[in-house]
């Protein structure tokens, strides 16, 4: 199987001030992350707020330069792509589909701006918008309308035909359902699955939403504080999950059960400060089986039972 994506060892440092007279902190939003991603596979990230999820998103659509270390696609190195490039080959769909779209042009205008970009004759951008619009589920009459006039599932079908009306073959898909109802949530997972099936697409998929990472997800890799804590494929990880933090997350997802109430998963509700990263494990200080040697030594990936792990003491 031929590698979509690949990302070796990237890092993403920002510059934070704290004010006139304090020094300026380096936060590591995403620190030497490793991956690959299979052509027409679905890679599923998943990890808390502010772990890095989003900006290893921006990194791999080009929108973010990496500090170091370097993104493939397609075996071409992402840095050496211009823009027009880069979207032919990937594209985004993105948490908000109302805040993504532009609410004063109509839902034709919306669709064709990326032909406009690569420059395809108007004759042409009508014929593909209709037939993209019509591939997400949403009928014709919908092209003269305005964003406001849908609804959320239907706004998120648009800004799926615009991500796919260039025929990319990577799409980056940012938490495109947590801002649905349930029910819509289930319709759009599905037409994305239908669309990498008929298409031939490649998904990375970025969720913090751990049931909807195991229905459309091949493989998945879990990050912490800036790493990949854990990688694995979907049926692996679910059931036999190695990483303390894994088994936290797996935890802590509600069940249908009454009476149950919500799971307390025992790491508290305060994520490690990015710019104070704890020294060692960066996950020592929430681990409940963390030992002494944790909170020094650096966990290096390893292979564990078809497992990657950064984890001193899994296995």
């Amino acid at each position: 199987m031929s590698i979509a994506i690949e990302v070796r060892n990237a890092t993403r440092a920002f510059r934070q001030s704290t004010g006139v007279f304090s020094t300026d902190r380096t936060i590591r939003a995403v620190d030497g992350v490793s991956f690959a991603v299979e052509t027409g596979s679905c890679l599923g990230i998943v990890g808390e707020s502010g772990c890095g999820k989003s900006t290893l998103a921006r990194l791999i659509l080009g929108l973010l330069p990496v500090s170091s270390g370097e993104i493939l696609v397609e075996g071409q190195r992402l840095a050496d792509m211009n823009r027009r490039e880069r979207a032919r080959l990937i594209q985004p769909v993105f948490q908000d589909p109302f805040s993504s779209l532009n609410p004063r042009r109509r839902i034709r205008d919306i669709v064709a701006m990326p032909l406009q970009a690569q420059g395809i004759a108007a004759r042409d951008q009508a014929s593909r918008v209709e037939e993209m619009l019509i591939r997400v589920g949403l009928p014709g009459s919908i092209a003269d309308r305005l964003p406001a006039q849908l609804s959320g599932g239907q706004r998120q079908r648009v800004a799926i035909a615009r991500a796919l009306v260039l025929r990319p073959r990577i799409v980056v898909c940012d938490e495109p359902t947590s801002a649905l109802d349930v029910s819509v949530q289930a319709q759009i997972l599905n037409l994305l699955d239908e669309l990498r099936r008929d298409l031939g697409l490649t998904y990375i998929f970025i969720s913090h939403n751990l049931a909807v990472v195991e229905h459309i997800s091949d493989r998945v890799a879990v990050m912490y504080l800036g790493r990949m804590v854990e990688q694995a494929s979907t049926d692996d990880l679910f059931a036999a999950p190695s990483h303390p933090y894994t088994k936290a997350l797996l935890a802590s997802v509600l069940t249908p059960e009454p009476g149950l109430g919500i799971p307390d998963v025992g790491l508290g509700d305060l994520y490690p400060d990015p710019a104070n990263v704890p020294p060692g494990c960066r996950f020592h200080p929430r681990c409940p089986v963390a030992e002494a040697r944790c909170a020094i030594e650096v966990p290096l990936p390893r292979d564990l039972n078809s497992h990657q792990i950064e984890c001193l003491l899994a296995g």
